[in-house]
């Protein structure tokens, strides 16, 4: 039997390996000031009704393909980010479009 993910890390955690990763990055990256360095992440929220998707089409890129069934779904995504020294940015939120997916 695995053991969970989260113990495995922080058995093999050793301050001399902490040490040496901050050392690293302080000599690659030490001069960006906290105030430019920024987190940024992803996310979205799915609203409506509809069937689970079933997709019929080619694998290829270039082609359209058809989602089969009636879908009155819209997908809402956000962007937050926060800075180094604390500083939260305003969250920029993308509505629905023409399309979800061009391809």
């Amino acid at each position: 039997m695995g053991r969970r993910q989260e113990a495995s890390r922080f058995d093999s955690f050793i301050p001399k390996a902490a040490h040496w990763y901050f050392d690293i990055r302080e000599g690659q990256y030490g001069w960006i000031k906290p105030e430019n360095t920024v987190n940024v992440d992803e996310g979205g929220i799915m609203s409506g009704f509809g069937l689970d998707s079933l997709v019929i089409g080619s694998a290829d890129p270039k082609r359209k393909a058809l989602l089969k069934g009636p879908q009155t779904r819209n997908w809402t995504s956000f962007i937050e980010a926060i800075t180094a020294d604390g500083r939260v940015l305003t969250p920029g939120i993308i509505s629905k479009g023409k399309e979800l997916q061009k391809q």
